[in-house]
């Protein structure tokens, strides 16, 4: 993730208790007409989530309030999900609205990003840290109330998440030396098992989506370098494997993208001078084809409308 633990410590240190909600967010877009589709992308060092028309990149708005927004996630009915890590909270907007429909709070740690199940509408939140030992998934049923809690003793830190059509959970994260782990929870169990990547090696964990056949796996720094990927594997078993590799043109720390309709959208850091951009990129071509300015440390992505990760 691009927020280090240490900044994160600082940044909760002057949060508000659980419970807060900081329903301060302002500049929204106007409420989405039927069909429309709108892009979030939180802005972390800004504590905002700005907003864009698609496929235009056209900015539509802004959300403030926040203390460290970072991962998103869409539901079915087309609301946003989006996961504050310092306030350790999880904020549902609806398309175009500037306050949010509900909020669930995280005691457990602090969140990092989010899926919606599309089999049952639940959501499943990964924390990035947990208060003590390995971070934990927390699961949402229907997206509400108190949250079940799963831990892969593996993965001591837990960051981007998807389901696939049958309701199988997938997490990226890391071990406490930082080597790359991506877990697994199947429908219907209570376990959170490791899955084997072959094919390729993912130095910095990033986007999960499931594209409506494959998984879809980002990594910030693709081959150790300065530039990003991501890599489509196929499931077997315990087994993912990377069948191609998906370069984004122009890219540097890209962490979570959102896919729609042949095109992937997310944030773009400059490296070099600290600023940003929003991209849309070709899929699977990875060819950069909008760069929007005005973000500075971009993290999540999501889209209103069907469920972000079906083409």
């Amino acid at each position: 993730m691009r927020v280090a633990f240490g900044l994160l410590l600082m940044l909760t240190a002057c949060a508000a208790p659980h419970g807060f909600s900081p329903y301060a967010p302002n500049g929204a877009a106007a409420p989405a007409s039927s069909g429309a589709r709108l892009l979030y992308v939180s802005d972390t060092e800004n504590s905002a989530v700005d907003i864009y028309s698609v496929p235009s990149l056209k900015p539509a708005g802004k959300l403030k309030g926040f203390l460290q927004p970072q991962g998103e996630c869409t539901n079915a009915a087309g609301d946003i999900w989006i996961v504050d890590t310092g306030y350790q909270t999880i904020f549902e907007y609806a398309p175009g609205e500037k306050k949010p429909s509900a909020t669930l709070d995280d005691y457990l740690g602090y969140p990092a990003s989010c899926a919606i199940n599309p089999v049952n509408g639940d959501l499943a939140v990964t924390n990035e840290f947990a208060n003590s030992g390995p971070a934990d998934v927390l699961i949402y049923a229907n997206a509400s109330g108190t949250p079940e809690s799963f831990r892969n003793n593996e993965q001591y830190v837990d960051d981007f998440a998807a389901y696939d059509n049958a309701g199988n959970l997938y997490v990226s994260g890391a071990t406490t030396k930082g080597v790359y782990v991506l877990s697994r929870l199947r429908a219907g169990t209570k376990t959170l098992n490791t899955i084997k990547i072959t094919g390729a090696t993912i130095h910095q964990p990033g986007t999960v989506l499931w594209n409506g056949s494959d998984l879809i796996l980002g990594d910030q720094a693709c081959k150790g370098g300065a530039t990003s990927c991501l890599y489509v594997a196929t499931v077997s078993g315990n087994t993912a494997g990377v069948t191609s590799t998906i370069a984004l043109g122009h890219s540097c720390d890209v962490v979570q993208v959102a896919l729609y309709n042949g095109t992937l959208y997310g944030g773009n850091s400059d490296c070099a001078h600290h600023s940003g951009t929003v991209d849309a990129w070709s899929y699977p071509a990875g060819t950069r084809e909008t760069a929007i300015a005005g973000v500075h440390a971009p993290v999540g992505a999501a889209i209103s409308g069907p469920p972000t990760g079906r083409p």
